[in-house]
Formats: structure tokens, sequence, C-alpha cells
């Protein structure tokens, strides 16, 4: 949908906040998963109200889309109950079946288990794609463990989220609404607020931001059959496929990207607010579309303090707020990030600011040639999905003013991993393959010859079924290098961990052969990355790179190393979270391993 020239008569509704839940107070929480009607902002040609069924979570029977935003503190655990209550029949949208996903044998059944993003919790409680359950309980995947889902809350404040993660069926889950937000405070993010550092209470806002098409009356609608169109395009789902594809059908499509732009769960949205710093809580809640957030007023003043899992060691500046609309002053956000800006409205009193997208319009993302997309794709400007929110700054004096600055020291705690403190060092590749039906297929897999849980040596992509490659031992820190082979960036998110990135690295190789996997040049026998592949020595990092994160992205022809330690055993998945890609053999376990345990 190109945009009319009159786009911000568009920002007609009201932003719709989460309702926030404090959690302590009962220590079993019973969370229902259950299908609604909503108010999305959606009308029809007279101006009427269009309601969608979504999927929602909610408490006491009231369920939305988003979920309510659970509020957690620090060291205080907390048991929920995720109650799988959809209604009996077909999904909501249409199922791919040959794809490997969670497969109940009774007719009706649904598969959903919730996974708390950023949550360092046990394997039993961390929502693995194969812990799926059917209604009622009636049916549980092969690592079900227990109803009861606890999170220890042991680790820093941060901005995580929930959302399902059934194997195969994570993209039709959330793209139907299963998502919400899970707010962590601790001692020292208190003290901030109370201190002035960071905006807190009614200016401490959560935005979770997700592209939806619908259908002429307001459904959600998801391309899976021949003849339906792709959105933004000319194209239909058959112009995706190989050239002699018959089927099945309904198919996976290798991303998906929608026309409309949703701010928790609400189309073209406007958000009053004072001439002062808000703390917005922003996630890139999408399947597959990168966001490159701008504002249009360049006397906003925006300021990073926080990552995926908590507060930066020090605020930077990003976009400085001195009218001048400068290189570098814009941020990229990956499916599955999630960034804590804290925005000064002071300068722009009685005004109204867009958040703009400048990431593509309707094509994958292929990383950024400065300020520019690469790969020569069309940016989102001039489209519906350009832009995102209005904000209405009110006229007056600024009434909630916070101190933080550029290089406010917020997480005193903060320890820089160095090269030298890792135990191990691991090359990990992501790669673009084809399935049994032609289709592309993205895939995870080993950049030099590895051995698997079973003995077997190794090398290039893998499936999810095969054994397990990434074996750490409990307690050590690890270095992953994430060598990018295919055309497109991939957000890269590893489950129980928090980890800093190093460095990214241009990388080159040959693949004369195009199996998608580098060749083999100095022909030893065995291809091994740093020396069948070029890397550049030289590296870098972004301003979106700062901090403790669980996602980052990896552009082609990159590699990224990235450190974590591995704190808690037992099994647990890495995967890319554009979503589609994740649900079509685009992930894989990995397995903590306690040395004693071995031992005995």
């Amino acid at each position: 949908m190109i945009l009319d020239p009159d786009w911000t008569a568009h920002f007609a509704n009201p932003l719709p906040l989460p309702t926030r839940i404090e959690l302590g107070k009962k220590k079993i929480l019973n969370v229902d998963i259950r299908q609604t009607e909503q108010w999305l902002g959606l009308t029809d040609a007279d101006g009427a109200p269009l309601t969608t069924t979504v999927w929602g979570y909610g408490v006491n029977g009231k369920v939305g889309y988003p979920g309510p935003t659970f509020v957690a503190t620090a060291g205080e655990p907390q048991v929920f109950v995720w109650r799988n209550q959809l209604p009996l029949g077909p999904h909501l949208l249409p199922v791919d079946t040959s794809t490997h996903q969670a497969m109940p044998t009774q007719a009706g059944m649904i598969p959903t288990v919730t996974h708390l993003h950023g949550g360092r919790v046990d394997s039993a409680s961390d929502g693995l794609p194969e812990a799926w359950y059917t209604q009622g309980f009636a049916e549980v995947g092969p690592a079900f463990v227990s109803r009861f889902q606890t999170y220890s809350n042991d680790q820093q404040a941060g901005t995580l989220w929930y959302h399902d993660h059934a194997l195969g069926l994570t993209r039709l889950n959330v793209y139907a609404g299963l998502a919400g937000f899970y707010i962590l405070h601790d001692k020292n993010e208190v003290a901030l607020v109370k201190a002035g550092v960071l905006p807190g209470g009614k200016y401490d806002v959560e935005m979770a931001i997700q592209d939806r098409s619908f259908t002429a009356d307001g459904q959600l609608y998801i391309p899976a059959y021949a003849d339906d169109p792709i959105p933004g395009t000319t194209e239909t789902v058959a112009d995706t496929l190989p050239e002699h594809y018959h089927g099945p059908y309904p198919t996976v499509v290798p991303e998906f990207f929608g026309d409309h732009i949703l701010v928790n769960g609400m189309a073209w949205p406007k958000f009053g607010v004072e001439a002062g710093e808000y703390r917005m809580r922003v996630l890139n809640g999408s399947d597959s579309r990168f966001y490159v957030l701008q504002t249009d007023n360049p006397w906003v003043k925006v300021t990073m303090v926080g990552s995926d899992i908590g507060l930066l060691p020090q605020a930077v500046t990003v976009m400085d707020g001195d009218g001048v609309q400068e290189e570098g002053e814009q941020l990229v956000m990956a499916p599955g990030e999630r960034m804590e800006l804290v925005f000064d409205f002071g300068a722009v009193g009685g005004q109204s600011v867009v958040l703009r997208n400048h990431g593509p319009a309707f094509d994958p993302f292929k990383g950024m040639d400065g300020d520019a997309l690469a790969g020569g794709i069309d940016s989102a400007q001039g489209y519906s999905v350009g832009e995102i929110m209005r904000f209405d700054v009110a006229a007056g004096p600024a009434l909630n003013n916070a101190s933080v600055e550029d290089g406010t020291v917020l997480d005193p705690t903060y320890q820089a991993i160095l090269d030298s403190d890792a135990d191990v060092v691991r090359k990990l590749g992501l790669f673009e393959q084809t399935d049994h039906h032609g289709r592309i297929m993205p895939m995870l897999g080993v950049a030099e010859e590895s051995l698997d849980a079973a003995g077997n040596t190794v090398f290039g992509p893998l499936m999810w079924d095969d054994p397990t490659t990434e074996r750490p031992l409990l307690g050590d820190t690890e270095i992953w290098e994430i060598h990018n082979f295919t055309e497109d960036a991939h957000p890269i998110h590893l489950h129980l961990v928090k980890f800093q990135v190093l460095g990214r690295h241009a990388m080159s190789f040959t693949d004369e052969d195009e199996d998608g996997v580098p060749d083999d040049v100095t022909g030893d026998g065995a291809v091994v990355a740093g020396e069948d592949t070029v890397i550049d020595p030289n590296g870098f990092v972004r301003i979106e790179d700062e901090g403790w994160q669980d996602t980052a992205w990896v552009a082609p022809g990159e590699v990224i190393r990235i450190a974590a330690t591995f704190d808690i055993a037992g099994e647990y998945v890495w995967h890319c979270h554009v979503l589609s890609h994740e649900d079509n053999e685009m992930m894989r376990r990995f397995e903590v391993v306690d040395p004693m345990a071995l031992a005995a």
C-alpha cells in the first residue's frame, strides 16, 4: 500500500498501553491463552470499525493482543501456568503440514508453548519448541516436563518479552497475537528512577512494533496458497516458489512482510506526550521485518539506555536533538530485539513528531551501507510501512525531566568479556539450502569440521533433528563466531544466556558449485572458516551492539563474534528470529553439560 500525500491524517487511533500486572503477590499465576475479537484500528469504506479475530494472553478471563505486561522484581521467583484454552478446530491461520512441526494426533488440537525471551531459566521452564501442549494439556510434546513454569528472575533489570514457541508453528501463533512484555526491575534501576536519572511511572512506556496484513473484512491475512497475493508486491505465492512446484498447499513462504504497522496491536496509533522525557521500551515483534528507526523532527533527542537484557554500562546519545539530521542518527532493530530509549520532547512542545521506518519496504534486510540500505533495496519511505506512529507533544513546560545524558553510568557492575576469557571458540554458520520440494530452506550449522554428540564429524548446514554440535561445559565462557553465507541478514537468538558482541568482520568466500557452502579452496579436504574464507581482521561494533544482548543480526558476508557464559546445565536452542526461518529449519539445539555429571 502506497501512502497518500496526506499520510499524517492516518494517525487517528490512540495508542493502547498493555495492562501491567505486578508479580510476587501470587506464587502461582494462571495465564489464559484464548481466542477473542479485538479492534486493531481498522475501518471499512464507510469508517465503521472492523473487529479482528486474534489469540491473546490474559488473566482472570480478560485476554488481548498483545498480552498483559508482567512486572517482576529481581530475586523474587514466580511460577506461571500458561493455560491453552483455544477453541477446538482448525488453526486461525493456514498451516503447512509438510514442515517439521508439533503434530498432535487428535483432531482440533492446537499446540502452544510460551517462551520467556531473555529469561535466565531452567531448561524445563524455557518454553522449548518440543515442550508444546494442546488444549487442557490433552497432548504434550516430547520435551514437555510440567505445566508449571518457574521463572527465578535471577538476573538484572531489563525489558524481556514472552511469546509462543511451538515447533514449526511459532510464526503463526505469534502472528495470531501470542506475545507480550515482561519487565524486570532491580535495586540499581529503581535507584536511577528515584534519583531522576531515568524516567519512571507514566513516563515509562512499552511499545511492541509488529507488521500485519488483513483481508477486506478485517481478518488477519498471511499468504499460503498459490494465488494468494504477497503484500506490498504484484506477486503471488506461486511466484516465490520453484517453477514446477505443485504443492503442498498451504505452503510456507521464505519471509513475510505485512503492509500495516501496528504498535501494541493498533494500526496508525498516536500518543499524547508532555514536552519532556519518556523512557520507551521498544520491541520489534515482527516476523521478518527489520526497522531502521528515525524521527521526522531532528529537534527530538534520543538516548539509548538499555538493550535486550538490561541497562547499558553507559548511556549513548543516538539522535542529539540539535535540529540537524546527521549521519548515524538512526537505529536498526531486528526481529526479536528490544531497546530502551529515552525520547526528549522538550524542544518540540505543541508539535507532532512521527517515528519513521527507513528499513526495507517489502524485502529482506541485507545490512547497512553507512546510513543507506545495503543491496539497493527499496526503503519503506513513501509506503504505508514507512510511518510507525505519531507523538502529539503538549505545549507548556516539561514536567518529566530526567538527567540521563550521553555517558551517564547506568550499570556500574558491567564487565566486558575479553578474548582471553574464552574457554572455547566455535565457528558456526548460517546457510541457505532447498527442501525436498525445492523451496528455500535457511539453516544453521558449523563452519569448521566438528564432532557432534553422536561422534560424527560434520560440516555445513544441519537439520533440527541432527545430533547436537554445541555442548558448552557448565560455567564455561565461549566465543561463537557466526558466519553468514547467505544473501540476507539473520537475527540470531540464544536461549538462556546473555552475550556481548565483540565485533563484526567482513568475510568473502568462493562457492563455484553454488551449493550454499564455501568451497575447499586450500584443497586439504576440509572446509574451515578463516582458511577457506577471507575474513577482515579489522572488526567494528554498531551502536545497537552495546551492552548485554540475547539477539544480534548478522549481515550477508559478515562474521559476528559474540561471547557468553553458560551457567545453567540443560538443553536449550539457538535460532534465527525471523520467525518464518525459525519455523523452517533455522533452529538448532545446544546442551550445557555439567562436567560432574559426565564424570559420574
